[in-house]
């Protein structure tokens, strides 16, 4: 059975509001959703303290240059080859990989790959090592543990099916203080690598805060016991996401049965069971979240929501904000990024033991 995956930033933004004991709008969002006693609603766990593993963030000499590798590499001219693929070449591949254990389909076309570059996991990019253009690969892999650019597959078995339309050697441009200006906009290389490992530090923190959240909050909303649920909210979600889902199958064409079989391989009775299953597990985590906002006093101000929702905007591909809310509520934004100050809350005061990080 294919697991039923949301689109779009979480399952509480395709509508359908959790709570229905809500007043009327504020721009608080904590009177907005929930203004009553959660306790009545779940035992919340203990969220300080939770246990971790950590590790050091260091930015190594090595990151750099293969900053300034893939730098070069963007500005670099390739040349079509008939030869088997080397350490430093360029391909172009489609691959579609499974997870073993979560049953989760990763797959993408027309990728530009430079091997050894590091856009993905190592053993993948080494396995590309002696493919001929045109050819089939068939790989079984296991993600590295700990994995910090997808933390939650870390550890994973995954097999992966690639098909190689290209080979192709790259020719470098020279990296000079000349290229640095011309193409990068820094007066100088150093210039332009300081930049480059500040760039490279806040990414490996911000792939830290992912590392260590998904161990601290699974904890906290496997410790927290739901009492019941708020009047209606499972049924109002859940009947948002089935709306959400047949119009889906109109558009493509689709009739209900044969819309359930081609994406998720389920029946109806299957498909609803499941969808109350997450549907509950979401209402969990809001509730718990709110909870923990309360308590901790998180909110989140009109300055912050601009800042941070600009920052979701691009990291989504959405071109401002005003883009974003076209899609989504603005609210239910809002209350996504809310979470994620609360869950960061709890990373912050997580008992953490740093060990030493795998090469």
């Amino acid at each position: 059975m294919k697991k039923i995956i949301a689109l779009g930033l979480s399952l509480l933004l395709l509508g359908g509001s959790a709570a229905a004991c809500a007043k009327e709008k504020t721009n608080d969002l904590l009177t907005l959703k929930y203004d009553y006693d959660l306790s009545e609603y779940i035992d919340l766990a203990d969220y300080k303290g939770v246990p971790a593993v950590g590790y050091e963030i260091v930015v190594a000499d090595e990151d750099v240059e293969r900053q300034i590798l893939t730098s070069r590499a963007y500005y670099s001219r390739l040349n079509d080859v008939e030869r088997a693929a080397d350490l430093g070449d360029t391909v172009y591949i489609d691959y579609s990989g499974t997870v073993a254990q979560t049953g989760d389909v990763l797959e993408e076309e027309d990728v530009e790959l430079t091997i050894g570059g590091g856009s993905m996991f190592e053993d993948f990019e080494n396995a590309l090592v002696g493919a001929m253009p045109e050819s089939e690969l068939s790989l079984d892999l296991t993600f590295p543990d700990p994995y910090y650019t997808s933390p939650e597959y870390a550890g994973m078995d995954v097999h992966f099916d690639v098909h190689v339309h290209e080979v192709c050697e790259q020719e470098l441009p020279e990296y000079t203080d000349d290229f640095v200006r011309a193409y990068l906009g820094y007066d100088s290389r150093a210039a332009y690598e300081k930049s480059a490992r500040e760039s490279l530090e806040k990414l490996y923190r911000e792939n830290y805060y992912k590392f260590v959240a998904n161990q601290v909050w699974p904890q906290v909303l496997e410790n927290t016991t739901v009492k019941k649920f708020p009047d209606g909210a499972v049924d109002e979600m859940v009947s948002s996401r089935l709306e959400f889902d047949k119009a889906y199958s109109e558009i493509i064409g689709l009739n209900w049965d044969a819309y359930l079989n081609l994406y998720y391989n389920i029946t109806d009775e299957e498909y609803q069971s499941q969808i109350r299953e997450e549907v509950e597990s979401r209402i969990k985590e809001e509730m718990v979240s709110f909870a923990i906002a309360r308590l901790e006093n998180i909110s989140l101000s009109e300055e912050e929501y601009q800042e941070l929702a600009a920052e979701y905007a691009t990291k989504e591909g959405y071109a401002s904000v005003e883009a974003l809310e076209a899609v989504y509520a603005k609210d239910s934004i809002r209350q996504t990024l809310m979470e994620d100050k609360v869950i960061r809350r709890i990373v912050d005061l997580a008992d953490i033991t740093i060990e030493d990080r795998a090469e």
